[in-house]
């Protein structure tokens, strides 16, 4: 019998009506759309459990039997069935980025417990890929194979192989990086709910670390998602356990792997790039530059952001076209980045840039429709997405408009001249992904968050950031007075707020962990 949730078809059409207010579009609404959407690429026996679409049930039951363990549930990567490793984590890293940073937002919205239990069920399949601490599987499904099927994933019953693995023998320091720092983050957000399974979380996080750092190189692929360096994805790993942990270890890896040119040779110092599936260079600045406070870090960001705001390609209708293949993922991850750093600086012009490039593609464009599938009065008829087109290759029938809709899915987008091609078999338009999706639910929380800029993720005794005031803050505190070039949050560790950090603050934060005891 199918499990389902409480949501009917009827109700499914309702949420399709969308007012704008006064030239603003109805964000909120996006947002809990946008979060939706990954129900449509769930995978795995609990597929159709708490499921916004009725179209999606259990699938894939048989994943990693090839290798004896159950590798079942996860999220197939695009309109495809493929459980693509570096795609993957980075979703379920930045999704957990946007909760860690935007909790407040989720919880105003009523988007909190959804996107919650969308993170957990990334963890879940996470954990059950790294079944020994020497041993990381990263992709079940041959891309080729796959890519060769058209129908729903329910209907996929052969087999599945389990691709590649990440283990002494086999580095894929990229996939362990991203995958670590999903981890960490997972913790963060669910320590006071679940503190054993986050430290079942947090604990494979550092595992993972320490795999890819101590046996450093690339993941194996085939054509697909080929990366274009590790060190970024080990920094971005390392900040956020240093944040955790407060090893000093933790944060001299990040800062000397964020120097590490990739394979083009790239300054990630000025850097043109952006956030993206391949490239965690500029996350991983601004968290340093959170962390040490160091100009080399400011002067990366504010290059990187001139650069897209001032000098990038844009097309007649505003868009940042960085390039082809799916340009809107791009702009959304600037538009992300450009919003976190907004909160530090209070600069308007990054989230006036943030603002145009999300208006953009909610239907303020030449073609004035919108690019996330259900929003708006019109969209994608044609998404590249196996399940919700449910038809088959035969006769051509897939090039059919979708029997369902794929609610909440943000596709591909427009050529350089804004135009748009709705064409299922023209997928550079009209493909859509779990790494799409990701960047733009960050920048519609951000754009929801009416947090004051400048007093971003500041707990007075937080002094790692870590958002939690606790014993290791106390020892960071200790530490500080006796090397004071040790980094910590310089705000929250004064405690009395005289500007000085000195022996009474020590005191005081003292004080506060036994009252809280």
């Amino acid at each position: 019998m199918r499990k389902k949730s409480f949501i009917s078809l009827l109700l499914l059409l309702a949420l399709i009506t969308v007012p704008l207010f006064a030239g603003n579009f109805d964000y909120a609404t996006a947002l809990r759309y946008a979060i939706l959407f990954y129900d449509a690429n769930k995978c795995g026996p609990d597929a159709g459990v708490d499921n916004v679409f009725d179209w999606r049930d259990s699938c894939h039951l048989n994943d990693g039997a090839d290798v004896g363990l159950d590798l079942t549930g996860g999220f197939h990567d695009a309109g495809d069935h493929v459980k693509f490793g570096l795609p993957q984590a980075y979703a379920a890293s930045v999704l957990s980025w946007s909760m860690y940073k935007y909790k407040e937002v989720f919880q105003e919205t009523g988007t909190y417990q959804k996107l919650l239990s969308t993170l957990k069920y990334f963890s879940d399949y996470l954990l059950k890929c790294h079944p020994d601490p020497e041993t990381f599987y990263y992709q079940v499904g041959d891309g080729g194979e796959d890519h060769a099927y058209w129908g729903p994933p329910e209907e996929q019953t052969g087999y599945r192989p389990t691709m590649y693995v990440a283990d002494t023998s086999n580095p894929a320091s990229d996939v362990l990086g991203m995958t670590s720092a999903a981890l960490t983050l997972m913790y963060l957000n669910y320590r006071d709910i679940d503190p054993g399974y986050s430290a079942h979380c947090l604990q494979a996080a550092r595992e993972l670390y320490q795999m890819g750092r101590n046996n450093p190189g690339y993941c194996e692929v085939s054509a697909y998602y080929i990366s274009s360096s590790y060190y970024d994805d080990l920094a971005w790993a390392a900040a956020w356990l240093y944040i955790v942990d407060g090893d000093e270890q933790y944060l001299e890896d990040a800062e000397r792997f964020v120097l590490e040119r990739n394979r083009n040779g790239d300054n990630p110092l000025q850097h043109r790039w952006t956030m993206c599936w391949d490239d965690m260079y500029l996350p991983e600045i601004f968290k340093l530059y959170q962390i040490t406070g160091k100009d080399q870090y400011k002067n990366a960001l504010e290059y990187n952001l001139d650069y897209w705001m001032n000098s990038l390609e844009t097309t007649p209708g505003g868009l940042k076209y960085l390039d082809n293949w799916g340009v809107l993922r791009y702009a959304m991850g600037e538009s992300m980045l450009a919003l976190v750093y907004y909160r530090e600086t209070g600069n308007e012009s990054l989230r006036e840039f943030a603002k145009s490039q999300l208006d953009y593609v909610l239907g303020d464009n030449p073609a004035n429709m919108s690019y996330v599938i259900g929003f708006g009065n019109r969209w994608s008829l044609h998404p590249h997405h196996r399940a919700a087109n449910g038809y088959t290759y035969a006769n051509g029938d897939n090039q059919k408009e979708a029997k369902h809709l794929l609610l909440g899915a943000l596709v591909g987008g427009p050529d350089r001249n804004d135009n748009f091609i709705d064409d299922v078999n023209q997928y550079q338009y009209t493909e859509v992904a779990i790494d799409y999706n990701a960047g733009l639910v960050g920048v519609l929380a951000g754009i929801l968050d009416d947090t004051e800029p400048g007093q971003d993720d500041v707990i007075i005794g937080d002094l790692n950031g870590d958002k939690i005031t606790n014993s290791l803050d106390y020892v960071l505190m200790r530490r500080y007075l006796l090397n004071t070039g040790l980094n910590i949050v310089q705000k929250a560790a004064d405690l009395n707020g005289d500007k000085i950090i000195n022996s009474l603050d020590y005191v005081l934060l003292r004080r506060t962990l036994l009252n809280a005891n």
